[in-house]
């Protein structure tokens, strides 16, 4: 085994490169991988973290020794282990694969075409709702619409009313997770920002109490909250795993799609000529409303949700941690080392992709595709814990984007460059006004 050791910044003492992460968290990614290369060690918050932004290095991580690299706890129960539980996204070992197991059939097969339907029909409301030239925040209304999908298709119940108190409420939760020393404040201490958090998660279970109740009279007992509850009563699962499975559902469910279409419109409304291809291609293949068989069709509306996720990936960086010794990309990395893979970085790498900083949906040519190096594009990870929900979310996001862009087009109110806001995941640091136009 290697025995070089990665260089990186070198910080101070105490903090090492803390602070130029906090205050930056992309372009500090970003800096490191330009300066130190493909391996590089860096030390935030007195952890040691592995940068690593090679192709190779990062399969190996996520899937070819994958089971050497689990789900760190970072922060503790101050970290969203203490939101989310023993939830499928900050699991780990034999109840994870349990878990996966159970649920992962309610994402694959006849289920996922069945919420096609869901998808157009509750798209279907939120455009008939729209009237030509009024201004909305397009950010905040993907947001209700994912949530008002999620919730239907997967726990079976409809939340009309409620998406604006659901959708404050996560960002009230998110922002608990900005990069930060105050991420490390016990929950505990009532800072503003941990009474703030703790009012949400309070807000968040009563709703989720409220989905459960509705559940019982109207749901669907093969739906996901179906089988989990199903579940609990053969007792492989708790009351509160349940909630925590519910909680990582409404959390981690929406908000991937939601940034996806919002970033999808403000570049389709940057870029007139991807518009206007967009636009024709659904002419041509959509009658009337579109449906599940008509993506097969829709291949530049693959492209351009494809190219969406390259360039702006809402989630932006993957973290594992070493179980045992091991190498990468010619490196020695310890046992207990945190390993970073950030997709902002390798999507965004000119080794791989011309232009990166341009949004060009025309790159994506099947010969581009084959030739591309595996995890030089991993929008939902990969390996054993890529996301579940990755299939769902690709048909939602054109889905949507194919309803509305049917009967509308979306123009920028301001010019502004688009500014991020590195949460759990990559968000708009401001809101993306746009003006209605229908066609």
């Amino acid at each position: 085994m290697a025995n070089r050791v990665p260089s990186g910044p070198e910080g101070v003492p105490f903090l090492g490169s803390s602070l130029q992460y906090a205050d930056d968290p992309l372009g500090f990614m970003e800096r490191v991988a330009r300066e130190y290369g493909d391996v590089a060690r860096i030390d935030v918050y007195g952890q040691e973290v592995y940068q690593v932004t090679d192709p190779a290095a990062i399969r190996r991580v996520l899937v070819t020794n994958a089971t050497n690299y689990r789900k760190p706890s970072l922060g503790g129960d101050e970290g969203l282990g203490g939101l989310l539980g023993d939830g499928l996204l900050t699991s780990d070992g034999d109840h994870w694969q349990r878990q996966r197991k159970a649920m992962q059939p309610s994402f694959y097969g006849e289920k996922l075409d069945g919420y096609g339907e869901i998808i157009v029909r509750d798209t279907t409301e939120l455009a008939d709702s729209f009237s030509d030239g009024e201004h909305t925040d397009i950010h905040a209304e993907m947001s209700e619409l994912t949530l008002r999908i999620v919730v239907e298709s997967l726990l079976g119940a409809r939340i009309d009313g409620m998406e604006r108190a659901i959708r404050e409420a996560l960002m009230e939760v998110g922002e608990r997770f900005q990069p930060g020393p105050q991420g490390f404040v016990p929950e505990e201490v009532p800072t503003p920002r941990n009474v703030r958090y703790r009012r949400a998660v309070e807000k968040l279970d009563r709703i989720l109490r409220e989905i459960r109740r509705q559940h019982e009279y109207t749901g669907d007992e093969d739906d996901l909250l179906g089988v989990l509850l199903d579940r609990r009563d053969e007792g492989a699962l708790s009351d509160e795993s349940v909630r925590n499975e519910m909680m990582t559902m409404l959390l981690a469910g929406h908000d991937t799609t939601a940034l996806t279409l919002t970033y999808a419109w403000y570049l389709l409304s940057k870029h007139p000529e991807v518009a206007e291809r967009f636009h024709d291609e659904l002419d041509s293949v959509v009658e009337g409303t579109p449906t599940v068989a008509d993506l097969a069709d829709l291949d530049y509306l693959d492209d351009i949700v494809t190219e969406t996720l390259r360039l702006y990936p809402p989630a932006y960086v993957v973290y594992r941690q070493a179980a045992a010794a091991d190498e990468l990309a010619g490196f020695h990395v310890p046992a207990d080392t945190i390993v970073s893979t950030p997709q902002w970085v390798v999507h965004h790498d000119e080794r791989f992709f011309s232009d990166p900083w341009e949004f060009r949906p025309e790159r994506w040519t099947d010969e581009f595709r084959r030739d591309l190096p595996p995890f030089a594009y991993f929008p939902f990870g990969g390996g054993p814990r890529k996301c579940i929900g990755d299939g769902f979310a690709m048909r939602e996001a054109k889905l949507v984007l194919a309803t509305l862009g049917t009967r509308f087009e979306f123009d920028l109110v301001s010019t502004a460059s688009l500014d991020f806001v590195p949460l759990v995941t990559l968000h708009p640091a401001n809101p993306v006004e746009v003006t209605v136009r229908a066609r």
